[in-house]
């Protein structure tokens, strides 16, 4: 295997995950919420995603961009054909999209560590960031199937 396929395999691993994760969570995770309502959930996102989820999430996120430019660049400088390049491009732009929209998300779950248990409160900051999750989701999704596509066409 070539390194301009190894790297567009790569890439679309572990974008893969974590288009797995936000899947999970959009779909899964957060729904929880209704359910058990905001104070209950945000006990366990200070768990989950203020625990482990702290090196993980960014680990994999930084990973799945930084994998991304570099196989665009790999494959641009490779004089790959038009597709793929324009493929990986778009992969690359929503990629980077992805990571704005958890500079906007991010935070907002980090401000729960320090929240009080105030279900109205606690509600608002968990309707904020179930919604620029949905976006980051999108994104992510869309990105993990630009790349399985360049991997069809390299």
């Amino acid at each position: 295997m070539n390194l301009v396929v190894s790297l567009v395999v790569l890439a679309t691993a572990v974008n893969g995950l974590l288009a797995g994760l936000n899947t999970d969570t959009a779909l899964v995770k957060l729904p929880t919420r209704q359910r058990i309502g905001p104070v209950a959930y945000a006990t366990f996102a200070r768990g989950n995603d203020l625990g482990n989820g702290l090196v993980v999430y960014p680990l994999l996120g930084i990973s799945a961009v930084l994998l991304t430019v570099l196989a665009t660049v790999i494959v641009v400088i490779s004089h790959a054909r038009a597709e793929v390049v324009l493929l990986l491009s778009l992969a690359t732009l929503l990629s980077v999209l992805h990571t704005f929209a958890t500079t906007r998300a991010a935070p907002i779950m980090l401000s729960l560590k320090d929240a009080s248990d105030d279900a109205e409160h606690l509600s608002t900051k968990l309707d904020r960031f179930a919604r620029w999750h949905a976006v980051r989701a999108t994104l992510q999704i869309v990105t993990f199937f630009l790349l399985l596509w360049a991997i069809v066409m390299v």
